[in-house]
């Protein structure tokens, strides 16, 4: 059995080599391990047959029973190690034990001694034919064992009856086409079910890129959203409430994130109007909160921060978290015609809370339509993606809370 391995490949393309590498030893080990059924097949109807009296002399029966024995022990080793040699073994055994029942039924073999003969040719030796059928070496090797066994059986005379059916070279000639034609049909099937995974495995390595650069799509939409856009917003209104030197400080980094990715980078903002550009070992959570207070200062929006300041979220949640927050702060900034929100951070040992609440205009949150990229994609998709969820109340004229919640 042939066996693909890749060695060089990608990451995918090498767990599709490694599938077709299991395959093809499980395959391998199931030819082996039908190998070793056939044969005990034949040794066991062999000595079903020889039990019946009559069929060799008392004396010999001891040494045709301990060759069947040999026969089969041969079997066993041919599962457990397949390899030329325990085909040769299996080979050798099985011509032993056809001459020792020969000699011991005599020129004129019973019925059932002949039935004996035939089983250890066609099925006990015959097994073989099960792994003998990959390479030309191998097929060469079986037209042998064929010849062989057949020609045994026709000179000690294995004829069960007088019918041609029942002649020695046919039944073992069938014992062997049924061994052989298994092992063909476990060949032939190989390479349609190796071009099975490779399809499967290409069209999964396809879907995966596409995912992937769906995701990382709203990953880009999302980070130009929180600061290119952001900038653009202040910049529309005329920079009112804002400081000169936090918006040139602001547009500055702007300019540097769209730079870095137009050159392929993939930089994360640490929150708005403020980007981490390299990785960084840990998310300090004090200075992030630092920093976004400083932001929003800056922009003219007081926050009031209550709670705890130690969440105990893995660097990446953290960041997302930090990052959905911040971004329900700036939609106060923008739309709720207030100068003060207030947010409440909390951790009761299972769930990281974060609730953000104004005085301002309010809305309806059924309006939010799923293209809102500002909420449905920087609050609701980036908490849903750290297995969080989002929760709205509001009404016209009665402010706006919104509620984050991230299991830990």
């Amino acid at each position: 059995m042939s066996v693909w391995r890749g060695t060089e490949a990608s990451d995918p393309i090498r767990r599709q080599f490694e599938s077709i590498d299991r395959f093809s030893i499980q395959q391998s080990r199931l030819a082996y391990r039908m190998a070793r059924s056939f044969g005990f097949t034949g040794v066991s109807g062999a000595a079903i047959a020889l039990a019946i009296p009559g069929a060799v002399d008392g004396s010999a029966i001891v040494w045709c029973y301990a060759t069947i024995v040999l026969l089969a022990a041969t079997h066993i080793v041919l599962a457990r190690y397949p390899h030329g040699l325990s085909i040769v073994g299996v080979y050798a055994a099985g011509i032993l034990c056809l001459a020792t029942v020969g000699i011991a039924a005599g020129p004129e073999p019973e019925p059932s001694a002949a039935a004996a003969l035939v089983m250890i040719a066609g099925w006990g030796i015959g097994c073989i034919g099960t792994v003998l059928s990959s390479t030309w070496a191998q097929v060469i090797l079986l037209v042998y064992g064929i010849a062989t066994t057949v020609t045994i059986a026709t000179l000690l005379e294995a004829d069960i009856g007088d019918e041609a059916a029942l002649s020695a070279p046919v039944l073992v000639i069938l014992g062997w086409a049924v061994t052989t034609i298994f092992g063909l049909w476990l060949t032939r099937a190989n390479p349609r079910v190796m071009r099975r995974i490779s399809s499967i495995g290409y069209t999964y390595l396809i879907e995966r890129r596409a995912s992937e650069a769906e995701a990382q799509r709203h990953r880009d939409a999302r980070l130009l959203h929180d600061t290119a856009l952001a900038t653009l917003t202040l910049l529309a209104h005329a920079g009112r409430g804002v400081d000169a030197a936090a918006m040139r400080e602001q547009a500055a980094s702007d300019r540097d994130l769209l730079r870095r990715l137009r050159e392929g980078e993939s930089p994360t903002p640490r929150s708005s109007g403020a980007y981490t550009l390299t990785h960084t070992a840990e998310l300090q959570l004090n200075g992030t909160l630092e920093t976004v207070k400083a932001r929003f200062a800056g922009s003219g929006l007081d926050v009031a921060w209550h709670g705890s300041g130690q969440l105990g979220l893995e660097q990446a949640r953290l960041e997302a978290f930090i990052l959905a927050l911040t971004e329900c702060i700036e939609n106060v900034r923008r739309h709720a015609g207030v100068d003060e929100a207030h947010v409440t951070l909390s951790d009761d040992g299972m769930v990281v809370r974060g609730v953000v609440t104004d005085a301002g205009a309010g809305f309806d949150p059924a309006t939010i339509g799923r293209s809102s990229l500002g909420f449905q994609q920087s609050v609701i998709a980036r908490t849903e993606d750290i297995g969080g969820t989002v929760r709205v109340f509001s009404s016209p004229g009665a402010g706006t809370t919104v509620v984050l919640e991230v299991p830990k």
